[in-house]
């Protein structure tokens, strides 16, 4: 059976995504009941995932989203790079972070200097850019893991931040909308998590892009109120700028 289960991961891990009736050929000794039986085992073991007439590979889904994550950081570098290291200098060092999950974020997390940071975050990618220093703590919030962008949300990853101090929180948004003044995301779960990071915070600072500018998505997580600071880029645009100053929020 191991060599049975083994070899049909290896076939869907190289095919990527595969039909029952594609094993049916490619198994022929194979009943269509056992097969259906060794896709749910592979699924319980998380190397693939079923879906209506077959499965798809874990290991193909996670290289694709890998890849995707990987544009949307790429995406701008210019600016993130000149945000990242204006917020650098206005980090207390050796003080708890919470670096929220983001591209812009991404780009504060490699210029953090190495030194004894404790950082708290729920993205994935966040905590591998910080443990590839030597210096930093790092704490990854569990929680249910969304596939799309690896973030952690949901009652555990907000229970946890319940019980913790943050100095300063390190965030960004999907979009920021003039007209409410807020910043929003497109998934209720992470701006649960959003909102609640930003409520436990002495000090939040949110790193913001232009391109973010009027971008519209689904949830307000806050509003200008609930910040400290904003980071733009030199592209942000100056009305924008002057109507977040006269709220009293200072803009580097």
């Amino acid at each position: 059976m191991k060599d049975r289960l083994f070899n049909l991961k290896e076939f869907i891990d190289k095919n990527g995504k595969v039909t029952l009736h594609e094993l049916e050929c490619a198994f022929p000794n194979v009943s269509s009941m056992t097969l259906r039986r060794d896709l749910s085992r592979l699924e319980q073991e998380n190397h693939v995932l079923k879906i209506p007439g077959g499965a798809v590979s874990v290991d193909s889904v996670l290289r694709a989203k890998e890849a995707e994550i990987s544009e949307r950081i790429n995406a701008n570098p210019t600016e993130k790079v000149e945000i990242a290291e204006k917020a650098i200098k206005i980090i207390e060092r050796n003080s708890c972070i919470f670096i929220d999950g983001g591209s812009t974020t991404t780009y504060f997390a490699r210029a953090l200097p190495d030194d004894n940071y404790y950082i708290l975050t729920n993205a994935m990618v966040i905590a591998e850019t910080i443990l590839r220093k030597e210096k930093p703590t790092v704490s990854l919030l569990g929680g249910d893991l969304k596939r799309n962008n690896f973030i952690t949300v949901g009652n555990t990853c907000l229970d946890f931040i319940d019980k913790v101090n943050i100095q300063t929180a390190v965030m960004t948004a999907t979009g920021f909308i003039k007209d409410i003044g807020g910043f929003t995301c497109g998934n209720q779960a992470e701006g649960d998590v959003k909102k609640r990071v930003i409520e436990k915070a002495d000090n939040v600072i949110m790193l913001l892009d232009s391109s973010k500018v009027n971008k519209k998505t689904p949830y307000t997580f806050a509003k200008l109120e609930d910040i400290d600071c904003m980071v733009v880029d030199d592209t942000f645009p100056q009305d924008i700028i002057d109507f977040i100053t006269e709220k009293g929020i200072k803009v580097y």
